[in-house]
């Protein structure tokens, strides 16, 4: 057997194999994204059910052999039970986790996007700004992680810095007034959104859940991300499937 070895992460995922073990991804800050096997889980008196639970944040005991982690033991820091247990939360907390699995490779992750996952536990805690604009802010700001970026601080058309006025979904970006006219598809956004976006996708991860916006730019970014977002994430998730039944 190897040393084992301390990490720590986010538990992004879990699910039974067999009658009594789990496989648990976990998103961790020293190996990236891990795939780990949790042995007799479901025996009794495991302490494992628990640590295994998806949002945990906390430490990771595991030792890796030739195929696979295995998990041994957790201490958890953060249960994050006041987003379990409110369903509209814990659907937007699973589509964060949903959204960083699909777009995370094993074994690689940026530290960045174990930061935008926690503080985004932590802005639907706190709630207080609506779920939607965590949502937009959360799916603009992985984008540009993940080096999907809107084209924002000039026009994404002729690359002039003069000034933006509307969004063009094929293009990739912002347009100017010229070339709103000549790209067919571009729909004209105010100037509060577009800045919205240059703050979101320029911020540190920690600026990013520190202001509110108007129901006109909620209603546009919602707009432009129901465009952008499934351009480059080629996915459906559950979690936003149970959203929408409740919506």
């Amino acid at each position: 057997m190897r040393p084992q070895i301390t990490v720590k992460g986010i538990v992004l995922s879990s699910s039974m194999v067999g009658d009594y073990d789990k496989r648990v991804v976990i998103l961790t800050k020293e190996r990236g994204k891990i795939t780990a096997f949790a042995r007799g889980v479901r025996r009794p008196k495991s302490m494992l059910m628990a640590v295994c639970q998806p949002l945990n944040y906390g430490q990771f005991v595991i030792y890796e052999s030739y195929d696979a982690y295995t998990l041994i033991s957790g201490q958890i820091e953060e249960y994050f039970m006041d987003v379990k247990e409110d369903l509209d939360k814990v659907c937007y907390g699973s589509y964060f986790c949903e959204v960083i699995d699909y777009l995370t490779v094993e074994g690689n992750c940026d530290k960045d996007v174990i930061n935008l996952l926690y503080i985004s536990f932590k802005a639907l805690v706190k709630h207080t700004q609506s779920y939607e604009l965590i949502r937009r802010i959360f799916e603009f700001k992985i984008l540009a992680l993940d080096g999907e970026a809107i084209h924002c601080f000039s026009c994404v058309k002729c690359n002039d810095g003069k000034e933006l006025v509307g969004f063009n979904s094929i293009a990739g970006g912002m347009v100017c007034e010229k070339c709103f006219r000549e790209l067919m598809g571009s729909i004209r956004i105010s100037q509060s959104s577009i800045y919205t976006i240059q703050y979101i996708i320029s911020s540190p991860i920690e600026k990013l859940y520190t202001f509110n916006v108007s129901e006109e730019v909620l209603n546009e970014l919602k707009m432009i991300g129901n465009r952008y977002f499934p351009m480059h994430v080629d996915k459906k998730f559950k979690s936003l499937e149970i959203l929408d039944t409740l919506s």
